[in-house]
């Protein structure tokens, strides 16, 4: 067990390598990176959840189902995209996950929890910016120091949550960016990130206020410091800087490759045996992504089978122009699909597939994939989020959503107001 495990592992890190290349190279081609993600998921899938095997096998089957149909109406599939359409995606998180050697957000080494509204604040916003960079297991580090007795308060929960979540709106580091960027080819970072960091912004406000209101005797935080961020903030300038002087380089390819060899670097400069720390990593924590690898895949295999049922069809399109209204349609239809238990990363992958035909500014649908995840992570019962955070701190799932619905509510009033706004006054 533990050598396919660590097998699995290795399989992973030579997808990474391979999808960061041919992101940036555009002669290698994306095959390769494919056949290891499906090789890992493979080996891996004995470990998978009970509970994640019958979703993931739902979408392949229905992916299998419009594969068949496009074919008996005369579609040939699309076998790159069968294999390797998540490639970037899975490549991203993966690699990503090796940042947490080298930067989490460590206490001050107070032994008591900070209280009031300083604590709040520095809590939100180090969730926030350490999320948008290593991603889920901020929420764990932070949440364990936090929690009494294993156990989280709501407004603690609230902050966790949403202080991670809202990172989806900007964040170049989050598997939402990098299924904007795939299933809205053409999108621009830049364009992205002036759009969804106000949004961050405001739901980080809205957040805050509700806290305060629900906690009138003072919210208990965590003993945040901030010196580590200067790594992957590091990281961030680095991989922005070198697209805005290539813009052809993909943020996406940048990023895949860069995090593993600036984990490298600076374990061997802080001293002692860097590959120590880099082989637990790959043979140990890498497996433990077979969730969402599997997930990825699974979508892929969906997008796939739709899109060879929909090229079948011939001219029909549910829209025939994506403006304003279509996307604000878009996103509240996708936001919908969550509350009733369906992965962002799902919703997504059939929409882009089902509107690529009529999108001609790929930055107003990615900024709705974007928005999508962002509030479609905390309100899914069964997002990786909400899974996670269900099994290490036992709140159950229609808990969460219902604490999170007015939030939800008012955010997606937010987002439709700007996708309306920039879908008249500036889409192209």
């Amino acid at each position: 067990m533990l050598l396919r495990r660590s097998v699995g592992g290795w399989l992973l890190l030579l997808a990474v390598s391979t999808a960061g290349l041919s992101a940036l190279v555009g002669a290698v081609p994306k095959w390769p990176a494919g056949l290891l993600s499906w090789a890992a998921g493979i080996l891996l899938w004995p470990d998978l959840h009970t509970a994640s095997r019958r979703p993931i096998a739902i979408l392949a089957a229905i992916g299998g189902l419009g594969l068949i149909l496009g074919a008996a109406l005369g579609q040939r599939p699309d076998w790159a995209m069968l294999l390797s359409a998540n490639t970037a995606l899975i490549a991203l998180l993966v690699s990503v996950s090796f940042l947490r050697l080298i930067s989490t957000p460590e206490p001050t080494g107070e032994t008591a929890l900070p209280s009031g509204p300083r604590a709040l604040t520095a809590t939100l916003c180090g969730v926030h910016l350490f999320g948008a960079i290593i991603n889920l297991s901020t929420i764990f580090i932070v949440g364990d120091r936090m929690a009494a007795s294993g156990r989280l308060s709501r407004v603690q929960a609230l902050v966790l949550t949403r202080g991670f979540s809202t990172a989806a709106f900007w964040s170049p580091f989050f598997a939402a960016m990098a299924a904007a960027l795939t299933y809205a080819p053409g999108a621009r970072v830049g364009t992205l990130f002036m759009l969804g960091a106000p949004l961050a912004v405001l739901a980080l406000v809205v957040t805050y206020r509700e806290v305060m209101r629900l906690s009138p005797n003072g919210f208990l935080g965590y003993p945040m410091r901030y010196e580590s961020l200067w790594l992957p903030c590091l990281l961030a300038i680095l991989v922005l800087t070198v697209h805005s002087i290539y813009p052809a380089l993909s943020v996406v390819g940048l990023i895949t490759l860069i995090s593993p060899v600036l984990t490298v670097l600076v374990l061997a400069l802080r001293g002692g045996t860097e590959s120590r720390p880099m082989r637990r990593h790959v043979s140990a924590r890498l497996p433990l992504m077979v969730g969402e690898v599997s997930l990825f895949l699974a979508a892929g295999v969906m997008a796939a089978g739709l899109k060879s049922v929909f090229m079948s069809l011939g001219e029909w399109l549910p829209f025939h122009h994506f403006g304003g209204i279509e996307a604000a349609a878009t996103f509240l239809i996708l936001t919908t699909l969550s509350v009733m238990g369906v992965h962002p990363l799902i919703g997504i992958a059939a929409a882009g597939t089902v509107l690529a035909p009529t999108v001609t500014d790929a930055n107003l649908l990615a900024l709705v994939f974007l928005a999508s995840w962002a509030l479609g992570a905390v309100i899914n019962p069964i997002s990786g989020l909400n899974l996670a955070f269900q099994a290490r701190y036992d709140i159950a799932g229609t808990t969460l959503m219902r604490w999170h619905l007015p939030y939800v509510i008012k955010m997606s009033a937010a987002v439709t107001a700007l996708l309306l706004a920039y879908g008249s006054l500036w889409a192209v």
